[in-house]
This record gives C-alpha cells, structure tokens and sequence, in this order.
C-alpha cells in the first residue's frame, strides 16, 4: 500500500524540511519539501480520525450523495435506479486493524481480519445506503475483496447494518486488471444490465474513474492509496 496520497498530503501541508545543499560553485541552495516526517504523518492520521473529524467529513461527502439523490430522484429514471459502494473505507472502517500495524500492509493479518467480520459501519454512509433503500434503489457492492472473502464480507456487512442488497461483487483472485479497470467495467455490465447507476461512493479515485455512473462522491482516506 501507498501512503503519500492527497488527503495525506493535505493533512500535512503545514509542515515544511528545510534543506541545504551546495552547488558546483560551493554556494548553498535552500528549498523546501511539502512532506512531512513519516512519523509526524502518522500522528497526524491517528489524531484526524481520534478526534472525530474523519467521521465527520465522511458524513458531509455522504450527505451531499444523498443531497444529489433527492433531487436527481424528482426526474424519471430510465432503467432501475441503482447505488454503487465500495466496501472497505467506504462501509466498513478497518481503522483499527491498520493503527495496530502502524499503517503498514500484511496479507495474512489483513486476511485474519477480514475473517473476524468485525470492521464498523461509517455511519455517514449507513445513513445514505438506508435512504437510497427506502427509495428503492438497487445496492450494489463492488469491492477489489477477493471471493473467498464473500462469506465473511457479507457476515460483516450484515453486522455493521448494510443487511441487502442487490449484488456484492468481488475481484477474482486471478484478475490482472487494476482496480479501476475491473470496477470500471463492472459498473459498464450492470448498465448493459438494465441499471442505471445514479451514485457512485467510493474512497479511492480508482473507485470512481472510469464512468458509468451520473455522479461519484469521494470519500476521505489518508491511510493508503490503491491503483
């Protein structure tokens, strides 16, 4: 996984290295580095999400989806009207397996995890997930999780409060796309389908690129970055 995203970067853009080097005529250049200290980054990530204000700006992007939802909906829709989320990050919060390994990345605890089932709802997108069902919407689930963690997945989603949904689709293990190619051309089957995808949520820019969908909303994310 890839750290140095732009929420990341964001959260950072206060602190400044300052370096000096000498050129061939021995005379000393300053400039400045945007990037911070790993550490200090890390700080940084723990004390956003401690303090409540991750959750929060995960309310407000899914308050402005739903916001896009209300209005969109006074209009016909051709096809079924259909809501697309990611899962990790988006859904469920791994906040506290991914602290517990200061941020790093390991398969086997991450598979470990994932058979817990026990990842928390963000409540801002539970919010919008139960409102696009009240308005019948179809949910579908597109997530890069791999099919063996299907059971487990919709154990966990179940749990945390997302208990239907239309599809859950999963990355197959063997797939060589990225994951905005393989999500991309997922939402392309599900409009070939006869789905009209109103909104897409995802936390990653590769959940979203590709179209296919009338809108995307971005959720905040400064813990890793994925293609």
């Amino acid at each position: 996984m890839t750290f140095w995203n732009r929420s990341l970067l964001t959260l950072a853009a206060s602190l400044t290295l300052h370096f000096t080097c000498g050129a061939d005529t021995g005379a000393p250049l300053q400039g400045e580095w945007q990037i911070p200290n790993l550490e200090i980054a890390k700080r940084q990530i723990r004390a956003y999400v401690t303090s409540g204000r991750y959750e929060e700006e995960v309310r407000l992007v899914a308050g402005q989806a739903r916001q896009f939802l209300e209005e969109r909906l006074r209009q016909p829709v051709q096809g079924r009207a259909a809501i697309v989320f990611d899962v990790d990050e988006t859904c469920l919060s791994n906040y506290r397996h991914i602290a517990s390994l200061d941020f790093g990345y390991q398969p086997q605890q991450w598979n470990l995890w994932v058979a817990q089932a026990q990842a928390p709802p963000l409540r801002g997108v539970l919010e919008l997930y139960q409102y696009a069902r009240s308005r019948g919407l179809a949910v579908v689930f597109l997530t890069g999780r791999s099919p063996d963690q299907r059971e487990k997945t919709e154990q966990n989603l179940r749990q945390a409060g997302f208990d239907e949904w239309t599809q859950l689709i999963l990355k197959p293990a063997d797939s060589s796309e990225s994951g905005a190619e393989f999500k991309a051309r997922q939402r392309q089957q599900l409009s070939q389908a006869g789905l009209e995808i109103l909104v897409n949520v995802g936390d990653q820019a590769s959940d979203l690129a590709g179209g296919y969908s009338e809108s995307v909303f971005k959720l905040p994310n400064p813990m890793y970055w994925l293609p």
